[in-house]
């Protein structure tokens, strides 16, 4: 028998039976990612401060002029770096929404101006009732 050969061998049962464990365990955890996944999918996590305030945001559309919105009637000023995200927490293009009354919370910077808007759901305006 040459040197280095390992001459021993498992019964094949015991090689089936942990082949067969092997797996089982690789696909419930692939079924645990796949669910934590799905999970985290359908309940996006929204961080919006607690000081936010809440109004009816009307954006102006764009034209030469600095651009300009309207926050309860009240007429703001609009960042340069406008940050919109829609109920989705998806980034919405001011463009887009322009002239459209949407229900926010929001935060202006230093100047006065619109810094970040987020457009809520219906169970947000629900929760924010309350």
């Amino acid at each position: 028998m040459p040197a280095g050969r390992d001459t021993r061998r498992e019964a094949p049962e015991s090689l089936t039976s942990s082949r067969l464990h092997k797996r089982w365990a690789g696909l419930a955890c692939g079924a645990a990612l796949l669910f934590g996944a799905a999970v985290a999918a359908a309940q996006p996590v929204r961080a919006i401060p607690g000081d936010a305030a809440a109004a009816r945001l009307v954006i102006d559309a764009p034209s030469g002029a600095p651009q300009t919105a309207t926050l309860d009637g009240k007429r703001v000023g609009v960042a340069p770096g406008l940050r919109l995200f829609g109920t989705d927490n998806q980034l919405l293009a001011s463009a887009a929404v322009a002239g459209q009354k949407l229900p926010v919370r929001y935060k202006l910077d230093l100047y006065g101006q619109l810094l970040t808007a987020w457009v809520l759901s219906e169970a947000e305006q629900q929760a924010l009732k309350k």
